[in-house]
């Protein structure tokens, strides 16, 4: 059998289904080799799977970005009937810094789009071990600002155009909305983060030694390694920097049954003291990366509501 425990770690337990997601995706993030062209076929694959199928009318066109090495690759998501200026996300996809695609995680982006009724652009942005720090981040942060620039373009409002990401994506997230806060042409309306990594240090946290599927405190540290190693610097490690009084409003969503689930808090909790607006949710009995395994319902209600909080805060939920 290939789940064949479903144990109870620290009051969460997953649902069947999820526990076979969370156990096949293991496979692809344990980070003990350098990926192959194959390795990331193969997660996008079993990411498109564990999304299942999206079925509201969405239209994606793929956008061409200058970035910082050459051409970076994006898709924007249209929602049918948007009418007048609207609010755009800038999503950064999860993968551990070295897998993904925005291909890959098609299905989320559409989903939130279609849901918040905002457009979504969804970026590529170079992976490690290749590409190390500030790689991938240099990629998201000329990403946000080419959006922002383009945004009259698009039809859309610059005052409502928030960052966001799963995982590794919101890492990035964080660190851009950081890097940009203080910038008033370009400061994010909102931070939204998906059961991010913001710390660079697992210790400290009760989380990070609880939970193992669909990541451990081994996969964390690896990818760590082959993207940005230990360090202390305020792009990788967000919630190090000495100053988050410059961050957006942000919203924080983390996973019961997640090893990143406690730095998640704590960085809810630093941006409190710091006075910025922040909001918390935590979704019980939930693994890591839930909003890429859209054909559980449990996994798609919890992500819809992320989706709700997105159109309430850019002021574009339908009634």
């Amino acid at each position: 059998m290939l789940a064949p425990r479903r144990p109870v770690v620290d009051g969460q337990r997953l649902s069947a289904r999820l526990h076979v997601l969370a156990t096949l995706g293991k496979r692809e993030v344990l980070a003990l080799r350098p990926p192959t062209p194959a390795a990331r076929a193969r997660f996008d694959a079993l990411t498109r799977i564990a999304g299942g199928s999206e079925h509201a009318e969405v239209t994606v066109t793929t956008v061409a970005i200058p970035g910082p090495a050459g051409p970076l690759r994006a898709r924007l998501y249209e929602p049918q009937g948007l009418s007048g200026q609207c609010g755009l996300l800038v999503y950064v996809h999860g993968g551990g810094w070295h897998l993904g695609s925005a291909a890959g995680f098609d299905v989320t982006a559409r989903l939130l789009a279609a849901r918040a009724h905002v457009k979504v652009l969804s970026l590529d942005y170079r992976l490690a071990p290749e590409h190390r720090f500030p790689a991938a981040f240099d990629d998201v942060l000329a990403g946000y600002r080419f959006a922002v620039d383009h945004a009259p373009n698009w039809n859309v409002d610059p005052a409502r155009i928030a960052v966001g990401g799963d995982s590794a994506g919101g890492n990035l997230a964080a660190a851009t909305a950081l890097q940009l806060g203080a910038d008033p042409r370009y400061r994010p309306a909102l931070a939204l983060l998906l059961y991010p990594v913001v710390d660079t240090r697992m210790d400290g946290y009760a989380s990070s030694d609880l939970f193992s599927v669909p990541l451990d405190r081994g996969c964390v540290e690896r990818a760590l390694r082959w993207y940005a190693h230990h360090s202390s610097d305020p792009r990788v490690c967000v919630i190090g920097a000495p100053d988050l009084s410059r961050m957006p409003d942000t919203h924080i969503a983390v996973a019961g049954f997640d090893v990143l689930r406690d730095q998640g808090e704590a960085l809810a909790h630093r941006l409190d003291h710091a006075a910025v607006p922040v909001t918390l949710r935590r979704y019980d009995n939930l693994p890591h990366g839930f909003a890429s395994m859209l054909i559980d319902p449990e996994a798609r209600a919890a992500t819809e509501d992320i989706a709700d909080t997105l159109g309430t805060r850019l002021g574009t939920v339908q009634t």
